[in-house]
């Protein structure tokens, strides 16, 4: 049975009073690459309406239809999957959401393959001018996908929809004290079962400010220490990678 990559997207700047509700977009390239394509140096974009539908990625308005903007960027997740995760206010549940994944930039875009296309497949559309993008309604409820690129299904041909946070993650519990703090903080959780762990954190420009790589932890509660006393006064995001599941969050540095 293949993996199923989970995460949990909090990446809200704190004091942010609103409700909201996460979609999780997720590609795997696998079949891409297998084909003969080259991954770009900027990695793998989402290009979209965002502005339209009032998306954000942690915290910050993303660019419509703007992939090579920082607020349009995918996190690789390793074994050739990346995500992005949304967050849209409650006026925006129900609206349409048009996008698609890209390659480093339009041009190596889904969409463009006559025999296999997100359009043959059944949830993709055609705008009239030749370009296809797929399609989703926000969600009341948070929700995550997993696709194969330029396909509606996981590459095993699956159903893409990860069905929860809490099924799937091997990170539970987790807890950042203090936050906000000066310089140090400590991020406790627990593991259900042996993982690699890796702490990586972001500005929220989407640039990696810091990694910290524990290697394998066993199962059970553990407790790291983050030093961000060399990094400027403001608002980060932190990612917890445990295996193939990832919980996020914001830490803030006075």
């Amino acid at each position: 049975m293949k993996k199923i990559y989970s995460l949990f997207a909090a990446m809200m700047i704190t004091g942010a009073m609103f409700a909201q509700v996460n979609v999780t977009y997720m590609v795997d390239i696998t079949n891409y690459l297998a084909a003969g394509n080259t991954l770009g140096a900027n990695g793998i974009r989402i290009g979209g309406d965002f502005a339209a539908t009032a998306g954000m990625n942690g915290g910050v308005a993303m660019a419509a239809w703007s992939p090579a903007d920082p607020t349009c960027a995918l996190t690789d997740m390793g074994g050739n999957v990346w995500m992005i995760t949304v967050e849209y206010p409650s006026a925006s549940i129900g609206m349409t959401q048009l996008y698609k994944f890209v390659n480093n930039d339009w041009g190596t875009n889904e969409g463009t393959d006559a025999a296999n296309t997100i359009a043959v497949d059944g949830c993709g559309v055609d705008d009239g001018g030749g370009n296809i993008n797929r399609t989703t309604l926000i969600p009341d409820a948070d929700i995550m996908y997993l696709y194969c690129w330029d396909a509606c299904y996981k590459c095993d041909g699956s159903d893409p929809i990860v069905l929860s946070v809490e099924e799937y993650n091997a990170i539970t519990g987790l807890t950042v004290s203090p936050n906000p703090t000066m310089s140090n903080t400590n991020i406790n959780f627990n593991l259900s079962e042996a993982s690699d762990v890796t702490i990586n954190v972001f500005n929220l420009m989407g640039q990696q400010m810091m990694t910290i790589n524990n290697g394998t932890q066993a199962a059970g509660a553990h407790n790291v220490a983050l030093d961000l006393s060399s990094l400027p006064a403001g608002n980060y995001v932190y990612h917890v990678v445990a295996g193939q599941s990832v919980t996020s969050g914001n830490v803030v540095k006075l």
